[in-house]
């Protein structure tokens, strides 16, 4: 038996649950920010991809709490215009699920999770040394749709640098052999999937 849901008659925290479990799977921005105060923060986001080639643009949607507050994340974006997205790959993947963590403002996730931070070179944002591949970002424009609880602002941030911690990941053509990456992505509820049932598919 089929079934119809109209999202307007569903609480909102009912429907991201909904949704969540269907729009799969979603890649993991790992963003790393720093405060005015200089305390760095990592936290993921699984509202997340790359959104245009030229100029290069990443995006990730970091909703309000459950209270309306701004996240960390978002906040310190809007302080210091950087961030640093970290591609988790399978074997970061407990110290990611720890940064995802309540933490008090001021506390920094890279201490939480044992991960060590390590200063950008063009952004004022620390990076993930743990994890092969690092994007330092510029913050391009927020997009804010409302102030109410769980309301989405999505940070639209220019990739200005790549770091490769392990340069076979990239072939002779430039391009990333997904099968060394095993990048890790996000499901319904606490489910999550490693990416190594890979096929290709050529086009004409």
């Amino acid at each position: 038996m089929s079934k119809f849901i109209e999202l307007s008659q569903m609480a909102p925290r009912d429907a991201y649950r909904l949704l969540i479990g269907m729009i799969v799977p979603r890649p993991i921005g790992w963003i790393s920010t720093i405060s005015d105060s200089g305390i760095s923060n990592l936290a993921p986001f699984s509202f997340f991809n790359m959104l245009s080639g030229r100029p290069p643009i990443l995006g990730f949607c970091a909703a309000l709490t459950d209270d309306g507050r701004e996240k960390d994340t978002l906040r310190n974006v809007k302080q210091s215009k950087c961030f640093i997205h970290n591609v988790v790959t399978r074997d970061l993947a407990e110290a990611m699920n720890k940064t995802a963590e309540e933490y008090s403002y001021g506390v920094s996730e890279f201490e939480q999770a044992n991960l060590t931070p390590v200063p950008g070179n063009l952004v004022k944002a620390f990076r993930v040394k743990e994890a092969v591949v690092s994007m330092e970002c510029t913050l391009n424009q927020i997009i804010s749709f409302g102030n109410h609880p769980g309301s989405g602002n999505i940070v639209l941030g220019e990739i200005l640098a790549v770091h490769v911690e392990d340069e076979s990941l990239i072939d002779a053509r430039g391009a990333v052999d997904s099968h060394k990456l095993n990048a890790i992505a996000r499901l319904g509820k606490s489910d999550y999937s490693a990416l190594m049932d890979i096929f290709s598919m050529t086009r004409k």
